[in-house]
């Protein structure tokens, strides 16, 4: 049989990152690899009563198709949360979907055909690339510093591309506590790129799922609240701050926004678990998420504390990284002449796993990068990964002198 596979599979690539990790399989290896939450945060007990309420006076509706666009409870509860943490949002502006990656697949659905030019930050999420790619689209990587995408750089990518003609079907960033490289963006930042994006008229599209998860204690307003829900679109998601395995996310943006993204949620999975939906509206309306957002606050600050101290301590002359105040994973930066892929399997031999920084830059850069996760591992592995890191990285340097 002759199989005549489209062009989107063609551009289609296995990832990276999950080809490295089945390395971390290794019962020796520590992982600093995946961006898992705690299991140990996990409310199963909550979780086994709500689901028998649910059944018990929901089964009807839990174990029924459901609507598009979710269960109104569910959106009720998920528009209470928003506006807890300072986002105005109505019925009208929400789509539930089958977790935040869902949300950048109908992204790309509704926006990219081929050749169509996008702007992303430099390093950005993988699974944004990958799905942008996929649709052929014209990816723009701008360069970080440590208040996020420099707007500089931005200015003279949307002035080229306008004089070609070409403006970008929209801007993509992660401003809270980004993945990979943890940065958290500025007042100042996330207001200049909204000057920026209607000096231009180029929608931003807000991925936020580490938001909540602020060490600090002060959240910073997000580019939907600032441009109080115009011209911006935010994916949200359960996975990071509660539960990956219920596969649960939304879509915030304007009713014509929504509009579309239900249109081609109708043609993927027609609605997201009802179940799932009643089950997490339950646990929101007796705010246990809270409990649950201050318990992993209070979890991961000291694994993160103790990531960047055994950076700092084992770590050889010429290493750097972020010190991220919220959200999972840091970012290290290694002496030009190394390359994070050649050093993976010495890292392996040490027994240490982490993620690779290249698939994160759009451009194929990034090779002296990788990125650590602090939110998974105890507090004993971070200390001893982290030193065995810094062997594999010693030992790699002293190769490049001899």
């Amino acid at each position: 049989m002759s199989y005549k596979f489209s062009q989107a599979t063609g551009r289609t690539k296995r990832s990276e990152i999950r080809e490295l990790l089945k390395w971390t399989r290794k019962p020796s290896v520590i992982s600093f690899g995946g961006g898992l939450p705690d299991a140990s945060l996990f409310p199963t007990e909550e979780f086994a009563a709500i689901s028998r309420e649910v059944l018990e006076k929901k089964g009807y509706l839990a174990l029924q198709y459901g609507t598009t666009e979710g269960e109104n409870e569910f959106l009720d509860a998920i528009s209470a949360h928003m506006v807890s943490f300072g986002d105005q949002v109505g019925r009208e502006n929400l789509c539930v979907t089958t977790s935040s990656q869902q949300g950048l697949d109908l992204m790309a659905h509704i926006f990219i055909s081929e050749g169509t030019p996008i702007v992303l930050e430099l390093p950005s999420y993988l699974g944004a690339i990958q799905t942008f790619q996929r649709n052929g689209a014209d990816m723009h990587g701008i360069p970080m510093d440590e208040n996020g995408i420099r707007l500089d750089l931005l200015e003279e990518t949307l002035v080229k591309l306008q004089r070609q003609q070409r403006l970008p079907a929209f801007i993509y960033v992660i401003p809270d506590f980004q993945n990979p490289s943890g940065i958290n963006m500025s007042v100042e930042r996330r207001k200049g790129l909204l000057s920026l994006a209607r000096r231009f008229d180029v929608p931003l599209i807000e991925d936020s799922p580490y938001r909540e998860m602020n060490f600090s204690g002060t959240v910073l307003p997000s580019l939907w609240s600032l441009a109080e829900g115009k011209g911006v679109i935010q994916l949200k998601t359960f996975s990071k701050m509660l539960l990956p395995g219920m596969r649960v996310g939304w879509i915030a943006a304007e009713p014509e926004v929504i509009e579309q993204v239900v249109k081609v949620k109708q043609t993927t999975d027609l609605c997201t678990s009802s179940f799932n939906q009643l089950i997490l509206a339950s646990f929101l309306n007796q705010g246990k998420m809270r409990q649950v957002i201050n318990r992993a606050i209070g979890l991961y600050r000291p694994k993160k504390d103790a990531m960047v101290s055994a950076l700092a301590k084992y770590m050889p002359r010429g290493v750097t990284w972020s010190k991220p105040d919220g959200g999972m994973f840091l970012w290290v930066v290694l002496p030009e002449n190394l390359d994070s892929n050649d050093l993976f399997m010495t890292a392996i031999e040490h027994n240490v796993a982490y993620v690779t920084g290249r698939p994160f830059h759009c451009d194929g850069s990034g090779a002296s990068t990788l990125r650590l996760n602090y939110s998974f591992p105890s507090l004993e592995n971070i200390e001893t990964g982290i030193s065995f890191l810094g062997q594999a990285v010693a030992e790699h340097l002293d190769r490049k002198k001899a």
